[in-house]
């Protein structure tokens, strides 16, 4: 039994035996359409989507993106992403005020990246902002991000005045995220990025919060991650005490590991793009084992 190009299942001699259900096609967004927070800065509600538990993203030969539950073959087809200068990662518009960063060069892909934090107190007041720490990874173009996200405030995703957690998988002007699940302070977190699939040019990866469902997301068929940081994005800060009321989140266990098996030999840098109420990364302990970043407020 095989499966046509057209989408039809044939017997082995070419004789149709039935047809194979589309996917739901879903329409491109509206120009002026509602726009909503993702942690990589504003995008069309249409074109901001939540996957459902179980379900995969894959990225088409035409690059446009297809959910689908690989167990039921149920799929959902959303549009080709529209990439443009002030959708890369990162971009003077989207909140990152301060980030550690290291980007592998040739040779074996990272196969595994981990970074370790607890959930910081709240801040001191709430106004609406909403504020988004985590480690990620991009590809070499710098045109998309996978994520493991700690929220405060209000996302697409959802939120409000306490801290929650998702995975995140933003590319061009489409986003995609897992449910949101609430943390408290204190909790401890493993946002880990793995992995898990190559072939040819097109890696497969998944991207989670270790220990708590709902929040793995897997990404197929994309192009190999490269570029790893540890981030403070914030959006709708007003004032000093809108940041987490602690003097810094200490973000530890930082391990990257690459197809090899091997770390490799690498350093950290700094980018401080926004130090008012002394906001700043500080490297603690740098390279690729066990690795330690502060993110001051």
């Amino acid at each position: 039994m095989s499966i046509s190009g057209n989408g039809y299942r044939l017997s082995a001699g070419g004789v149709i035996l039935s047809l194979v259900l589309a996917c739901v096609v879903q329409k491109a967004a509206a120009q002026g359409a509602t726009q909503v927070l993702t942690p990589l800065g504003y995008r069309d509600s249409a074109n901001v989507h939540r996957v459902s538990e179980g379900y995969e993203l894959i990225s088409m030969p035409d690059t446009h993106v297809r959910m689908q539950n690989p167990k039921t073959g149920d799929c959902i087809d959303f549009p080709e992403p529209v990439v443009t200068n002030e959708q890369r990662v990162p971009f003077t518009d989207n909140g990152w005020v301060t980030y550690a960063y290291w980007h592998k060069g040739t040779g074996s892909p990272v196969e595994y990246f981990v970074a370790d934090w607890n959930v910081p107190p709240p801040p001191s007041t709430y106004d609406g902002q909403t504020l988004f720490l985590f480690n990620s990874i991009e590809p070499d173009s710098e045109t998309a991000i996978l994520q493991p996200v700690l929220q405060y405030g209000s996302s697409a995703a959802g939120g409000g005045e306490y801290w929650a957690v998702a995975s995140w998988y933003v590319v061009g002007n489409q986003a995609y995220f897992t449910s949101l699940s609430y943390v408290t302070p204190g909790q401890f977190l493993g946002g880990q990025i793995t992995l898990i699939g190559k072939r040819r040019s097109r890696y497969s990866y998944t991207c989670d919060f270790y220990g708590i469902p709902g929040t793995t997301l897997t990404v197929r068929r994309i192009p190999q991650l490269t570029w790893c940081t540890e981030t403070l994005e914030v959006y709708s800060v007003t004032q000093c005490t809108d940041f987490p009321n602690t003097a810094y989140t200490h973000m530890y266990g930082i391990n990257i590991f690459l197809n090899n098996g091997y770390p490799p030999s690498m350093n950290w840098s700094v980018a401080n793009v926004q130090t008012s109420c002394n906001a700043q990364t500080g490297v603690a302990y740098g390279g690729a084992v066990n690795a330690e970043v502060n993110i001051f407020y």
